[in-house]
């Protein structure tokens, strides 16, 4: 199903290295998909869910029509089958986003399936509290039902976001099969770029870089933003790139993913 070409927008996200960001954000139609994928996934585990408690009544011999009416209490033992039902029931409903958006580098298997992802306003990857908070506002998206008030909020605003989305501070985009160089670009102008002194002198052996080295760097800062790249993975190439460009080694994923990005900022006001 290809979503209508005025629900699709362009998110661009600009950096202070001079390095751009562009996105394609996810039209209804795709999370239309995902969430039915979802629900689907869902509404059978729960159905099964229901199936080995049905099963497991009998075994204790608590699956009777006055047990289940209400008119018996159940045994020990069949209470404690309801009582974890009622537990694995609550946590099936509210872990389902929460566990696979958080895991999943904001994807469940429905928004894997049409290749949507969930991402913060900055770009970066969402991290457990957006996941959970853009999740605890899912039922009052809800209302009255089928997600009306959600799509609503989704059709008023270009970005397509839900009120779970304005909570958290997040978007779903559609998530590139493959990486383009080209997402990455400078930004735009009629002009030559700016030079930015501060970023020569923070890398003066910048030119002992090599174009292969910045395309290696250009795809890496491409990858992290799809979730598709671990941050150790990040932090060693920030940590090989220093001891190339003999500058201080940069400490931990966020450094590192800032220190990349000057370096591509730094490389390309040289011209390549």
């Amino acid at each position: 199903m290809a979503d209508s070409p005025l629900l699709e927008q362009d998110y661009a996200i600009d950096t202070p290295e001079s390095v751009t960001f562009a996105y394609e954000v996810a039209g209804i139609g795709n999370r239309f998909i995902a969430a039915l994928i979802d629900s689907a996934i869902l509404a059978a585990a729960l159905a099964l869910l229901n199936l080995l408690v049905l099963v497991a009544l009998e075994l204790v011999g608590d699956l009777t029509l006055d047990t289940l009416s209400g008119g018996d209490p159940p045994s020990w033992m069949g209470g404690l089958v309801i009582a974890l039902y009622a537990l694995l029931n609550f946590s099936f409903f509210w872990g389902y986003y929460i566990l696979f958006e958080w895991l999943w580098n904001g994807q469940t298997p429905g928004k894997r399936f049409v290749k949507i992802r969930v991402l913060r306003m900055d770009g970066n990857p969402a991290g457990f509290v957006e996941v959970l908070l853009r999740n605890l506002v899912r039922p009052i998206d809800f209302l009255p039902s089928g997600y009306g008030l959600g799509l609503l909020v989704m059709l008023l605003n270009q970005k397509s976001r839900r009120l779970g989305d304005f909570a958290a501070g997040t978007l779903v985009i559609r998530e590139l099969a493959d990486v383009s160089l080209d997402a990455l670009s400078t930004r735009s102008g009629s002009g030559p770029a700016t030079i930015d002194e501060s970023l020569l002198l923070a890398f003066p052996n910048i030119r002992s870089l090599t174009s292969t080295d910045y395309e290696l760097v250009q795809e890496t800062l491409a990858r992290f933003r799809r979730g598709a790249i671990s941050h150790r993975s990040m932090e060693r190439l920030a940590q090989t790139l220093a001891t190339r460009l003999d500058v201080e080694t940069p400490r931990g994923w966020d450094r590192s993913l800032k220190f990349l990005q000057r370096v591509a900022a730094a490389y390309r006001q040289l011209g390549g």
